[in-house]
């Protein structure tokens, strides 16, 4: 029989990326990378496990997500305020985007149609954010790769929220 620790490793690593990410805030800023790549390399070990053992969880569709959230949004705080190493228009922008699948995730549960997985385009912009963000904190980035981020977030958002009304849409047609 598995340990109750070996049943949930990948919840557990991402509840310790959702709790560890606000301490990027307190750390020297010759550190900040360091342990940003660390937390940025937790979410693929967790995702990783998750599949490679068969242990992917209700918990964890929710737990991965929000801890993903959470570690970006604290590396574009940190980059755009302390750092000043992002513009701010990308924190705006990815905080909206992340709100608004948020409020839509809930809406949808809320009507029953249950959590939307995780997307292609959803997958690569938070992917190319994280390397985004970590490559910030240490060099100068071009403006192309700023470009590229503002495309991906799009594009996800799109994805997303076709998903989400397709989902309704489906939900209307068979309640009728």
């Amino acid at each position: 029989m598995r340990s109750k620790l070996y049943n949930n490793l990948p919840n557990f690593i991402s509840l310790s990326r959702l709790l560890f990410s606000p301490t990027l805030f307190f750390l020297p800023e010759k550190a900040i990378p360091f342990f940003f790549l660390i937390l940025a390399l937790s979410d693929a070990l967790d995702g990783f496990l998750a599949r490679s053992l068969k242990l992917k969880t209700e918990l964890g569709k929710v737990l991965d997500p929000l801890a993903d959230k959470v570690m970006m949004l604290c590396g574009l705080f940190l980059c755009v305020f302390k750092l000043n190493s992002l513009p701010s228009w990308l924190l705006y922008l990815t905080l909206m985007r992340d709100l608004f699948l948020v409020l839509g995730s809930l809406f949808l549960v809320l009507k029953g149609i249950g959590i939307p997985e995780a997307r292609p385009l959803g997958k690569a912009f938070t992917f190319y954010l994280s390397i985004l963000v970590f490559l910030s904190m240490i060099n100068p980035i071009p403006l192309w790769s700023l470009w590229l981020a503002l495309l991906l977030l799009l594009l996800s958002w799109i994805d997303y929220t076709i998903l989400g009304i397709k989902g309704i849409k489906s939900q209307t047609s068979s309640s009728l």
